[in-house]
């Protein structure tokens, strides 16, 4: 049966939904402006923000933080998450002490981190780099112990040793938890990110936003806010689902 209205349309509705109650509230209900600011406000801070450059400057520090946090956290988890994986005994054996990492990941480092690096990039960047390691460390794991044992034994008795075991077994067949630690782990580092600038950032979207905190600037919190979502969902969407589209959807290897 054909669909009513478009998936992404529909998408939209409860995003409508919140505006229209965001616009009706302060008309049915009484409260000081400061606990809610009204849609307006919210819209003529973003303007300003924009035009005098300081919304731009905290999206392009948050930005680049994620980048070198997630280059950092992938280069280190996938090849060790190989190795591991390579051999279960060793899997086994890392398995209880990656699992206690694993649960302590993110911000829980970060009264440690800024004791480590002090206040600013290099707590945030080092907080980014640990979550998105584990996250991408696990799944990396689990993708190569995917494979089934038939596969490996079919791929030796051709002569599959080596980088032609890795190339044509190992990174084909565990792609698809790769893909998904990929994203996971981005998702995971974009909270942190966000959680560690309120706590030991000097910019960024999460230290613009806690810092409107001691002059009740809910206006700035809500943007802050805003900005925060609308740049995941882009990232989400337009990076992750056409990567995707692209690889494991156009190969058969997963299933809508």
């Amino acid at each position: 049966m054909k669909p009513l209205a478009p998936p992404r349309l529909v998408g939209t509705l409860p995003f409508l939904a919140v505006l229209a109650g965001w616009w009706l509230l302060p008309r049915v209900v009484d409260y000081p402006a400061y606990m809610l600011p009204p849609i307006g406000a919210v819209l003529e801070f973003a303007w300003e923000s924009i035009r005098d450059g300081s919304l731009l400057r905290n999206v392009l520090a948050s930005l680049a933080r994620l980048a070198a946090g997630f280059a950092i956290g992938m280069a280190l988890a996938v090849p060790l998450g190989l190795a591991i994986a390579l051999n279960r005994h060793v899997a086994d054996t890392f398995r209880p002490v990656l699992s206690f990492l694993q649960a302590i990941a993110g911000i829980a480092w970060v009264p440690l981190t800024i004791i480590w690096f002090g206040i600013g990039n290099g707590s945030v960047v080092f907080v980014i780099a640990n979550t998105i390691f584990f996250a991408s460390l696990y799944n990396t794991i689990v993708g190569v112990q995917s494979i089934p044992t038939p596969l490996y034994r079919a791929v030796r008795s051709h002569g599959g040793r080596g980088w032609s075991l890795l190339a044509n077994l190992i990174l084909p067949g565990a792609l698809v938890q790769l893909l998904l630690g990929v994203r996971t782990s981005m998702a995971y580092g974009w909270r942190a990110l966000v959680a560690s600038e309120m706590i030991a950032g000097s910019s960024g979207l999460g230290y613009m936003t806690m810092e409107a905190v001691q002059w009740q600037r809910t206006d700035v919190i809500i943007l802050g806010m805003i900005v925060i979502g609308l740049i995941w969902v882009v990232m989400d969407r337009l990076v992750f689902d056409a990567i995707e589209r692209r690889t494991v959807a156009r190969w058969g290897l997963l299933q809508r």
